[in-house]
């Protein structure tokens, strides 16, 4: 990870990690313009334990068609400046 392409948050609850990379992929090579990306994840660094009623229940969820992918971030104000920093200083060039 290059420090000034990649920006580690971590939530209040000190179980979960927002990660955003950048990559300037800005060239055209055959007639294909190849703009800028930001790629964004939410890491979980605890293990949640189900229980066999939750397992169930998450499989019918799956089977009934619902998305089981969710995730809650919780950051203080000064982080979010520093995402609105970062994002901020990539669209710029």
């Amino acid at each position: 990870m290059e420090a000034d392409k990649t920006m580690l948050i971590f939530c209040k609850c000190q179980g979960h990690v927002l990660q955003i990379d950048y990559e300037d992929w800005s060239s055209i090579e055959e007639g294909i313009i190849w703009e800028p990306e930001f790629y964004v994840s939410v890491w979980n660094q605890t293990p949640v334990p189900y229980s066999f009623f939750n397992r169930i229940k998450l499989i019918w969820e799956l089977l009934r068609g619902k998305s089981l992918n969710a995730g809650d971030i919780i950051v203080e104000k000064s982080d979010a400046q520093s995402i609105v920093n970062f994002l901020t200083k990539k669209l710029e060039r």
